[in-house]
């Protein structure tokens, strides 16, 4: 019986050595930046970081689909996932399709951060219209969406609020997706038998989000470094550098003590458990001296991507390498230019965020002004 389409997740079957899997689960990096930027914006924090952290959030959260999608056994059919989602079981498919249901979550989270981001810049895109001919005043005047004033700009704000809200449960939902994923691949142990897994994954992506914010302001800014933006980014990194440095030691001391087995069957994975904790731990305190050296801020972001990227690969790659049996570790198939593969997605976030740069401002001042 034919099942004509189908999702990852509605196959019993290993996720395997997917680049793209890899790399999209490091682009959801993005959903935490806009998470970052929401709640910013709704405490009255920030403000100085989060044009910055809007316009990365965005350029990496628009090309997140380029993972699932990839994944399709019939990439040409790939409309049918928003199309004719499995979003109730059928005869034919008797469970349901996450990655669908995300999909559609994507795309609601997607129109409220680009409403967002023009709301919260609508004024200064007015502003910026006065000082620019041809295309540019033309595309700004656009995006001011006739805010003029400054109180035209504080009524803008009320509804920029209700957004950012609006937006926490949708870009949370997609925080939380790559452990649900590998949840539902029941036929791994290891996963199985990982009960920290999610809360490690969803601390994990805020450091790689900390981390890319920390680089591109570094880049952006260099020696023009300001510490009432980059000190606050610096202690959230800390925390959550900190906190995955621990859950990977508790979930350690789990296993060998409550679980002996679980402990054997994942020996070939404590080495790069025990990089992961220098890593972080590195991070972590580089984060701290940073907040009085911040020149030296560059260093957070590489330990950070070191560690994260050393600790996604234990957990999507060396995970899936551990036999059904628990007594035998393979070794990785990669083939063809799988590398290529893997940092296309990142490189068209990356693409999309210079672009987006052209347009709007990283950087606006107190009331738009």
């Amino acid at each position: 019986m034919s099942l004509g389409y189908y999702y990852p997740n509605e196959a019993a079957e290993p996720l395997l050595w997917h680049p793209v899997l890899f790399a999209y689960t490091l682009l959801i990096s993005g959903a935490d930046l806009l998470i970052l930027a929401s709640l910013a914006y709704l405490s009255g924090s920030l403000r100085r970081a989060i044009p910055l952290m809007t316009m990365l959030g965005i350029s990496f959260f628009a090309v997140v689909l380029l993972g699932p999608l990839a994944d399709l056994r019939s990439p040409h059919r790939a409309v049918m996932i928003f199309t004719s989602p499995h979003l109730s079981p059928t005869p034919t498919n008797p469970g349901i399709s996450l990655i669908a249901f995300q999909s559609w979550i994507w795309i609601i989270a997607l129109i409220l951060s680009i409403l967002f981001a023009v709301l919260t810049f609508s004024y200064y895109s007015y502003q910026a219209s006065l000082t620019t001919m041809d295309v540019r005043k033309r595309i700004y005047r656009f995006f001011s969406l006739g805010i003029t004033t400054p109180e035209k700009y504080r009524r803008a704000e009320l509804l920029a609020k209700v957004v950012a809200v609006a937006m926490l449960a949708p870009l949370t939902l997609w925080g939380i997706y790559p452990a649900s994923m590998l949840f539902t691949q029941t036929w791994n142990p290891v996963w199985r038998g990982w009960p920290l897994l999610p809360i490690i994954y969803f601390a994990d992506t805020f450091v790689v989000a900390t981390a890319v914010f920390v680089l591109v302001y570094y880049v952006w800014r260099l020696r023009a470094l300001e510490r009432e933006v980059l000190t606050p980014i610096l202690k959230i990194h800390a925390a959550g550098s900190l906190s995955v440095a621990a859950l990977t030691g508790l979930q350690i001391a789990v296993w060998w003590f409550w679980s002996p087995s679980m402990a054997e069957m994942v020996k070939p994975l404590i080495p790069y458990f025990y990089a992961v904790i220098a890593l972080l731990l590195t991070s972590f305190f580089l984060s701290l001296l940073s907040i009085r050296y911040p020149l030296i801020s560059v260093a957070v972001s590489l330990a950070a991507f070191i560690g994260t990227f050393t600790n996604k690969w234990n957990i999507l790659i060396n995970a899936q390498l551990v036999s059904k049996t628990g007594l035998a570790f393979f070794e990785p198939e990669l083939h063809g230019l799988w590398f290529l593969e893997m940092i296309a997605p990142m490189a068209a976030g990356i693409g999309l965020f210079l672009l987006l740069s052209i347009i709007f401002p990283l950087e606006v001042r107190e009331n738009g002004q």
